[in-house]
């Protein structure tokens, strides 16, 4: 990872890019080890499709947090149930990679909204800074973005949690100032499935059309495993049909 820690140097300083380095390696490591542990081969079973990232064989379930939603309701892990979910996490005084990455977000819905209209797809933004990210300023931000997305957060021990089972991870690193404080953070974004359970994780670079591609292949993927049509009203063939564009 040297030419890439030259880089964060350049741009973050050197105390900034060893602390992102770090969480890259941290990143990296902790999606293998789910991968294979995750994804031991069956006998019998369909192997995943191949992705920017990596599809479970076996999606995994949540453990039980209550986040606040981006109008001050509670949401549980159940609440993920119904639809395909994308969950992001970062937080709204990001300065780079956050605004990115939800133009990205944003892109992918219009071409899902195109090419696979019949899928019910919710996203999600996941702000790790509480002590800043209040229920309004995180309305407000990610309304900017796409009036459909959604904005969530909740306490320290909560999201760290569920960023961990869902393959991200963030860290505020020590000694900066108590108001302008920079979170380091992973890039990931998460795929749930309809049942609100693990089904991919998409790693970066993130690009609209690959994405969206990718989207196909899992959501076809699951629905060869399982006949999964909750929140997919279209038949399978869809989901095909795109997939192998």
């Amino acid at each position: 990872m040297p030419a890439t820690t030259e880089i964060l140097k350049m741009r973050f300083g050197a105390r900034w890019a060893l602390s992102l380095a770090a969480l890259v390696a941290l990143t990296v490591g902790s999606l293998v080890g789910r991968h294979f542990v995750s994804n031991a081969p069956a006998p019998s079973a369909t192997p995943p499709p191949a992705i920017n990232g990596y599809v479970l064989e076996n999606p995994r379930a949540l453990s039980p947090a209550t986040l606040v939603d981006d109008h001050g309701a509670p949401f549980s892990m159940t609440d993920f149930a119904g639809h395909w979910s994308f969950v992001y996490f970062g937080y709204t005084y990001c300065p780079d990679v956050c605004p990115l990455s939800l133009l990205e977000l944003a892109a992918v819905k219009k071409r899902l909204l195109a090419r696979m209209p019949d899928v019910a797809v919710t996203y999600y933004f996941v702000s790790v800074d509480p002590a800043r990210d209040t229920p309004e300023r995180l309305h407000s931000y990610v309304a900017y973005f796409d009036s459909d997305f959604r904005g969530l957060t909740g306490s320290i021990p909560e999201l760290t949690q569920f960023a961990t089972e869902t393959g991200s991870l963030f860290l505020i690193p020590e000694g900066q100032d108590k108001d302008s404080y920079l979170i380091t953070h992973s890039s990931n974004m998460t795929v749930l499935d309809p049942t609100g359970k693990l089904a991919a994780v998409i790693t970066p670079p993130h690009e609209p059309e690959n994405i969206a591609t990718d989207f196909a292949k899992i959501v076809a993927y699951r629905s060869d495993l399982s006949g999964l049509e909750a929140g997919s009203r279209a038949p399978k063939a869809i989901a095909k049909s795109y997939a192998s564009r």
